[in-house]
């Protein structure tokens, strides 16, 4: 069933009644190792049930491999959503601290840089929150 909401969300991204997604989400039982994490690939950790982290590639261009924790115990934390079409929100936003220096939210699977981004598509305004 999943292959048919791919092939779905595909053909409405092809024929522009959707945006083209810059995420989309799968779910698995361990971590995943980083060279199966690529670009435009969210993978959710799940065990037992529950939905445990959040793992995906800096959409800033750094690279770092992103890990949000989901656990209400965690702190920070984060919530996220799935769509039926595998496109992922995440709530709150993402404020990376290392060299990137980017800020973003992710909504229906796309990235949405934020005003105070470091990322250059943050200060240029295209796609950017708030706007």
């Amino acid at each position: 069933m999943g292959r048919i909401k791919g092939l779905c969300r595909i053909v409405l991204e092809r024929v522009g009644w959707l945006p083209k997604s810059h995420l989309v989400a799968s779910f698995e039982d361990a971590h995943p190792d980083p060279e199966r994490l690529t670009s435009g690939r969210l993978v959710i950790v799940r065990s037992g049930g529950l939905d445990k982290w959040v793992c995906f590639r800096c959409p800033g261009g750094c690279g770092e491999k992103l890990q949000l924790s989901l656990s209400q115990q965690r702190r920070p934390q984060w919530s996220i959503s799935v769509d039926w079409l595998g496109r992922p929100s995440i709530s709150p936003s993402i404020r990376q601290t290392n060299a990137c220096r980017c800020h973003f939210l992710v909504k229906d699977g796309r990235v949405k840089w934020c005003w105070d981004s470091g990322h250059a598509n943050g200060r240029s305004g295209r796609d950017r929150a708030g706007s």
